[in-house]
């Protein structure tokens, strides 16, 4: 009896070693994995914090790249200067940082359709939209078409709650899936227009080249080309400085047939013989130049395996600083 009860009393000692060993190891696996992912936290907190130090600094190289750019040919840009949209890949201690700087001065600021009011509300510029409307047309939109893209996005951003027609407010937007308002305010870029009535896929990528959005401020004002930067996809823009009486297709074979170096100034490029024939009342000179006012760089900061994206808008206007007008992250 005695022998038999020693050995259960041992049995039942194993289990309970066996049982302590087990919650253990169980505590043990736990507190591995506890620390493991707290490292792993930690170590990914510290690479964010990183790259949002390196995006900062990108966005004084990317300031520095386009006042070095800009300086030594005082903002007289041309299509094919090196450097411009090109990548510019620099080596940063465990990552790299590469920085593409394009001229984004031509294009029609679509902020401009509304303005701000006496009494703080938003109110549409009809002169602004007339000349949007125009735009739009160049592009190749028909009237009714063109006019329910200009009325939507006034819509969108005037502080009245009155749809112009072929617009909508948010009575238009909430039965939409989600339902949502308009915001009454400018746009903070462009993508913000695929929430906006009437602009679809086709309809962004068309415009696209012809139109941006920046920042309000107090003076601004329809915006000057640079001849030597136009795109032929930003004929229609060019067109219109002359009151359509230039042909969009003749204003795609001028730009297509540039001077390598670009035009030296506006009077040379008036003396073409597609544009001496034009009537000068139909010429808008003042909205003709050959400096570059905005500049675009984007930004890829990489560091530890992740990455970060940002998007810099700089104002560069001649025996000004450069300064940033918006930074914003994208992907």
């Amino acid at each position: 009896m005695r022998a038999a009860r020693s050995a259960s009393q041992r049995g039942a000692a194993l289990i309970t070693v066996l049982m302590i060993v087990a919650a253990m190891s169980v505590v043990a696996v736990g507190l591995t994995q506890t620390v493991t992912a707290a490292t792993q936290r930690a170590r990914a907190l510290d690479g964010q914090a990183q790259l949002r130090l390196y995006a900062a600094a990108a966005e004084e190289v990317a300031e520095i790249q386009v006042a070095r750019i800009l300086s030594s040919i005082e903002g007289r840009l041309i299509a094919g200067l090196p450097g411009l949209n090109e990548a510019q890949t620099i080596p940063v201690d465990g990552g790299l940082l590469r920085v593409r700087v394009s001229d984004v001065t031509n294009c029609f600021d679509v902020n401009q359709l509304v303005v701000g009011g006496d009494r703080g509300d938003r109110v549409k510029v009809p002169k602004a939209v007339d000349h949007y409307l125009d735009i739009l047309a160049a592009a190749g939109f028909d009237q009714a078409d063109a006019a329910g893209l200009a009325a939507s996005l006034v819509d969108w951003m005037d502080s009245d709650s009155l749809p112009e027609i072929g617009g909508g407010e948010d009575g238009y937007y909430a039965g939409e899936t989600p339902s949502y308002r308009t915001s009454g305010r400018p746009l903070a870029n462009l993508s913000e227009l695929r929430a906006i009535r009437n602009y679809d896929r086709d309809i962004l990528q068309t415009l696209q080249p012809l139109i941006c959005a920046r920042p309000v401020r107090p003076d601004s004002g329809l915006a000057v080309l640079n001849l030597n930067t136009l795109t032929e996809a930003q004929a229609g823009l060019l067109s219109l400085t002359f009151s359509g009486a230039l042909d969009v297709r003749d204003a795609r074979r001028l730009i297509a047939d540039r001077p390598i170096v670009g035009w030296p100034d506006v009077d040379a490029f008036l003396a073409d013989p597609v544009i001496a024939g034009i009537a000068p009342a139909l010429r808008k000179v003042d909205r003709l130049g050959t400096v570059s006012t905005h500049m675009e760089v984007y930004a890829e900061v990489a560091y530890r395996q992740q990455t970060m994206s940002m998007i810099f808008l700089f104002e560069a206007r001649p025996g000004q600083l450069v300064r940033t007008l918006r930074r914003e992250r994208v992907g």
